[in-house]
C-alpha cells in the first residue's frame, strides 16, 4: 500500500464523503451540497471503492450496517442565527479589547518591566558590595517601615501624633488642641437646643415623679444614642415629699381670708405650694402671727430688742435677703417660733408685675450636710443603711413651713399693727388676728431618685477625670433653673462625641457627664453619688462644672476657683460674640465691669457644686448669664415665659457658652499636665488671708468688752510664703516641660511622661491634703479647711470672701477665738506639709 492510496482511505473513512471520480484525480471539484449515501447509484458506489492498486479489485464489496440516530427537536435556524450573531459580537469585542487596551498596555509595561529588571540587577549588586544580602535587606525594610510610620503620624488628617505608646525610648502623644476647639463650632446646633429646651419645659418634672423618670430615661437615651459607651443609669433613694391638698390649708381663724395654695389656676399636685423636705403638721395649728422681715439674725435682734416676743408664733417671713431659707428655719427654731411662712416677692414677668407666683424652696438644712435628710453625712444608696428618725437628723427642719404668694401675703401683712416698721409694713406686737393652718405632705422616706452618668474614657491617665454635672429635677417647669443646663449638658456631649468620630480622638483623661436628680431636696443627688465614690473622687477628681440656671439674663458672670482662672480667662478670648476684633467673652466681660475681669470664689448658693467643693475639694467652676430676676422654683419658670421676656430668642447665649465651657473642658481634659495654675493660686491665698484678718478683725470689734482677744497669723502666712515658692518650682518645670514637647515636634521621653504623671498625681493629693480627718465632725457635709461655705454666710456675695478658710471664719463667727486659733494653726502646719508633698517627686 502506497502512502498517497493510504491517505487517500483516510481521507474517505473521516468524512464518509464519496466523490464521483477517483480520488487519484486532483481536478476533481467537491460538491456544495454532498448526496447523501443513499442517493448514489450501485456503481457510483463501486467507483467510488476505486483506486490506483489493482490488488484491491477484486475485493467484495463490505456490508455497512446502518444506525439510527435520534436528532434533537428544536428551531435549528432561529438558534443557531442567535448564536452567530452572539459569535460575531464576541469576537468583535475581544479584536478591539485587545487592539485598544492590551496592546497599549503592553508596549507600555514592556520598557519598564526592562527597566525594573536592569535596577534589580544594579540593586542586587549594590547589596552584595554591602554584605550579606539576608541582613542588608531586612536592615532595610525596618528602615522602610519606621519611615512609614512616622510619615502617617505625621500627615496624617488629624494632624496628631500616636498617644499610645511608640516605641522604648518614646511615649504617646498630644493632639492638636487648637485644631480640636476651633472645631467646636460646627457641631453647636442652635435649633436643637431650643428644641430640646421646649421638650424639657413640656413636663413638670419633681423629683421622683413620671416627669422626671422620663426625662432620666430620654438623656440615657441621648447619651448612648450619640455615642457614649460607657453609661449608667443610677438608682439611689432619698427622702422626698409631695404636696397634697386634701388636708392643706392657711387661713384666719375667723374665716376671713384663706390663702390659694396653687399657681396658674391649677390644682393640680406639681401646681401646689409646698417647701421640699418640709415638716407636716400633725394636727391643725393656731396661733398669732408676726412679720420678722426676711428672717435674719438682725431682724429678730431689732423685734427683741423692742420687746416683740416671738415664742409659739407663727411668723411670717420673705424669701430672699442674705440668709438661705433653710437657715431662716433653723434661726426660726432658736427663737421657739411655732410654724413659718414664706412669703414670695412679687415678679415683674412679661411685661407686668405679677403677684400670685408661688416658690417652693428647699429647706433642708444644706449647710449644715447636704444630701438625704435622714443619712446626712453618709451614702443612703445601701438598702440597709442606718436612716434617722425625723427629731434625730442635723438637717431635717423640726418646725412646719409652707409658701404663700405674695398677694396672699400682703393681705395678711395689711391686717398687721404695732411692732416695727419692715419695709412698710408692721411687724405687730404678738397680738395679731389668728393663723389657722395644716400642712400635710406625704412623705416617702426611701424614694428613688435618678443619677445618669456618661463618660468619655481617657487613653493616658483614664483613672482621673473632669466631672460636667447638670441639675434636671425642677419644682415645676424649670425652664431657667434647670432646663438650660441641662440643653447644655446634652450639646456637649454631642460635641465631644463627635470630635471623637471625626478625629479618632479621645481625651488624655476621662470627662464624665452627670444629671443630677433631686437638686430641689437638699442636693440629694450629687450629694449621695459623691459619698458613694468620695474616696474615688478625692484621688482622681480635678474639675467640676456646674451646669444650673445657665441663662437667665446678658451679665456674663463667673465663680471658678483660683487654679482655673488662666484656663479661664484664655479660653473666653476665643469666643466670638461678634465680627469685630474685640467682640469675645473676655472683652465682654471687660466692659460689664470697668476694665476688670471679674472672677469670684464663693460658692455659696445651694446648688451642686456644694458637695464637690466641701466633701472632696475638687476646684470647681460656674460659668453663667445673669441678670433678670426670674421666679425660680415656681411654675412661672416656663418655657412661654422664657420667649415672652425674651431672655435669649435666638440662643445665642446658649451657644457661647457650650463652646467656652466645651474649649474649657477640652483643654482640661487633654493638656498632658494638669491645668492648675499654681503661680495665681498661691498668691490668691495671700489675698484670702488678708481677708480672713479683716473679717476677724470686724468681729472682734463689734464685742463689748475692754479685753478683746487677739489672733495671730504670722504661722498662715509663712506657710503661704513656703507654698509660693514651691509653686514656683512646679511652673519652672511646667516651662521646661513645654519648651521641650514644643521643640521635639510632640515627641515625649519616658522619663518626662513619668515626671509629667507623678506631677499630675501630686496635684490631686495637694487637694485632698485639706480635708479634715475629724470623725465627729460638727458639720458632718463639710471637710474642706481650705475652701467651703461657713454656716453663717450669706447667700449673696458681700466684701468678705466666705469661701475661704470656712473652719476659721465659723469659729470668728461664734466668738469662739480660741477655736478660731486653734484652726489657724492647725491649717498653717497642713499647707506646710502640703507644700513638701506636692514637690516630691520620688
Amino acid at each position: 500500500m502506497t502512502s498517497g492510496s493510504s491517505h487517500s482511505g483516510y481521507q474517505r473513512l473521516d468524512t464518509q464523503a464519496n466523490t464521483y471520480s477517483s480520488s487519484s484525480s486532483s481536478s476533481t471539484v467537491l460538491p456544495i451540497h454532498p448526496p447523501d449515501y443513499d442517493d448514489l447509484s450501485p456503481n457510483d458506489r463501486d467507483n467510488s471503492n476505486n483506486n490506483d492498486d489493482d490488488d484491491l479489485a477484486h475485493l467484495p464489496t463490505p456490508s455497512i450496517d446502518q444506525f439510527e440516530i435520534e436528532d434533537p427537536v428544536y428551531e435549528e435556524q432561529s438558534r443557531s442565527g442567535l448564536l452567530n450573531r452572539a459569535q460575531t459580537f464576541s469576537q468583535k469585542f475581544a479584536s478591539n479589547f485587545n487592539t485598544r487596551i492590551i496592546r497599549p498596555v503592553t508596549r507600555i509595561i514592556d520598557p519598564i518591566y526592562e527597566g525594573y529588571k536592569y535596577f534589580q540587577m544594579q540593586y542586587e549588586k549594590s547589596i552584595l558590595k554591602l554584605g550579606n544580602p539576608l541582613v542588608v535587606k531586612r536592615l532595610l525594610y525596618v528602615t522602610f517601615v519606621m519611615a512609614l510610620i512616622f510619615g502617617i503620624s505625621k500627615y496624617s488628617d488629624n494632624d496628631t501624633i500616636s498617644g499610645t505608646s511608640v516605641g522604648t525610648f518614646t511615649r504617646g502623644h498630644f493632639y492638636d488642641i487648637d485644631k480640636l476647639s476651633d472645631s467646636i463650632t460646627h457641631f453647636i446646633d442652635v435649633k436643637a437646643m431650643k428644641e430640646h429646651l421646649e421638650y424639657f419645659s413640656s413636663m413638670p418634672h419633681i423629683t421622683g415623679t413620671k416627669g422626671d423618670l422620663t426625662l432620666a430615661k430620654y438623656i440615657q437615651k441621648f447619651m448612648r444614642s450619640n455615642g457614649l459607651h460607657h453609661v449608667e443609669f443610677n438608682e439611689l433613694q432619698s427622702f422626698t415629699n409631695y404636696p397634697d391638698t386634701k388636708e392643706t390649708y392657711l387661713k384666719l381663724k375667723d374665716n376671713s381670708f384663706e390663702a390659694k395654695l396653687f399657681e396658674l389656676h391649677n390644682e393640680g399636685m406639681e401646681f401646689l405650694a409646698f417647701n421640699p423636705n418640709a415638716l407636716n403638721t400633725v394636727e391643725p395649728i393656731e396661733g398669732n402671727y408676726v412679720f420678722v422681715n426676711y428672717g435674719e439674725i438682725e431682724d429678730y435682734k431689732r423685734l427683741t430688742n423692742n420687746g416683740v416676743d416671738l415664742t409659739d408664733k407663727i411668723i411670717l417671713v420673705k424669701y430672699g435677703g442674705s440668709t438661705p431659707e433653710a437657715n431662716k428655719v433653723y434661726i426660726a427654731q432658736e427663737h421657739k417660733v411655732k410654724a413659718l411662712v414664706f412669703i414670695t416677692p412679687k415678679f415683674h414677668i412679661s411685661g407686668q408685675d405679677v403677684d400670685d407666683v408661688i416658690q417652693n424652696q428647699n429647706v433642708g438644712l444644706t449647710r449644715m450636710s447636704p444630701g438625704d435628710i435622714l443619712t446626712p453625712g453618709w451614702s443612703s444608696e445601701n438598702a440597709y443603711v442606718t436612716r434617722l428618725t425625723w427629731d434625730k437628723s442635723e438637717t431635717t427642719p423640726k418646725i412646719p413651713t409652707i409658701p404663700i404668694s405674695w398677694r396672699d401675703g400682703e393681705t395678711l401683712l395689711k391686717k398687721l399693727s404695732g411692732g416695727i416698721d419692715f419695709d412698710g409694713f408692721k411687724s405687730g406686737d404678738g397680738k395679731s388676728p389668728e393663723i389657722d393652718m395644716k400642712i400635710t405632705n406625704t412623705n416617702r422616706p426611701r424614694h428613688q431618685i435618678w443619677d445618669v452618668v456618661g463618660s468619655v474614657e481617657g487613653r493616658e491617665q483614664g483613672e482621673k477625670g473632669i466631672i460636667v454635672g447638670a441639675a434636671r429635677d425642677s419644682t415645676c417647669y424649670g425652664t431657667i433653673g434647670s432646663n438650660t443646663g441641662t440643653v447644655a449638658l446634652l450639646e456637649m456631649i454631642k460635641i465631644f462625641t463627635s470630635l471623637q468620630r471625626k478625629y479618632q480622638w479621645s481625651p488624655s483623661r476621662s470627662i464624665f457627664f452627670v444629671s443630677f436628680d433631686a437638686t430641689e431636696y437638699n442636693l440629694a443627688g450629687s450629694a449621695e453619688w459623691i459619698e458613694d465614690r468620695k474616696e474615688l473622687l478625692r484621688k482622681e477628681g480635678y474639675v467640676y462644672v456646674d451646669l444650673s440656671d445657665l441663662v437667665a439674663g446678658d451679665e456674663l458672670s463667673i465663680n471658678a476657683n483660683p487654679f482655673l482662672e488662666e484656663l479661664i480667662a484664655n479660653e473666653m478670648r476665643k469666643v466670638k460674640t461678634g465680627d469685630g476684633v474685640d467682640e469675645d467673652l473676655y472683652h465682654l466681660m471687660l466692659k460689664q465691669n470697668n476694665d476688670h475681669i471679674v472672677m469670684k470664689n464663693n460658692f455659696v448658693e445651694m446648688k451642686n457644686y456644694i458637695p464637690f467643693i466641701n466633701l472632696v475639694n475638687i476646684p470647681a467652676m460656674e460659668i453663667k448669664f445673669k441678670g433678670y430676676k426670674y421666679p425660680k422654683n415656681s411654675c412661672f419658670d416656663n418655657f412661654d415665659n422664657f420667649e415672652n421676656n425674651e431672655i435669649d430668642p435666638k440662643m445665642a447665649k446658649h451657644a457661647q457658652l457650650v463652646e467656652l465651657l466645651s474649649r474649657i473642658v477640652l483643654r482640661a481634659a487633654e493638656s498632658g499636665l494638669i491645668p492648675y495654675n499654681f503661680h495665681d493660686f498661691s498668691h490668691r491665698l495671700e489675698d484670702y488671708e488678708k481677708d480672713l484678718e479683716k473679717y476677724a478683725q470686724s468681729q472682734i470689734d463689734k464685742l463689748d468688752q475692754a479685753n478683746k482677744p487677739v489672733l495671730h497669723f504670722d504661722g498662715l502666712r509663712r506657710a503661704i510664703t513656703s507654698f509660693q515658692r514651691a509653686s514656683d518650682k512646679y511652673q519652672e518645670w511646667a516651662r521646661e516641660w513645654k519648651q521641650f514637647i514644643t521643640e521635639s515636634g510632640g515627641m515625649e521621653p519616658t522619663i518626662y511622661t513619668m515626671l509629667r504623671w507623678k506631677w499630675n498625681d501630686n496635684m490631686l493629693e495637694f487637694n485632698s491634703q485639706f480635708l479634715t480627718r475629724q470623725i465627729q465632725h460638727k458639720r458632718s457635709g463639710y471637710k474642706n479647711t481650705l475652701f467651703g461655705v461657713p454656716f453663717i454666710a450669706p447667700e449673696q456675695p458681700d466684701e468678705f470672701d466666705w469661701n475661704s478658710f470656712p473652719f476659721i471664719r465659723n469659729h470668728i463667727s461664734q466668738n469662739d477665738f480660741s477655736l478660731a486659733q486653734e484652726e489657724i494653726d492647725q491649717l498653717a502646719r497642713t499647707l506646710e506639709a502640703a507644700s513638701i508633698s506636692y514637690t516630691d517627686l520620688n
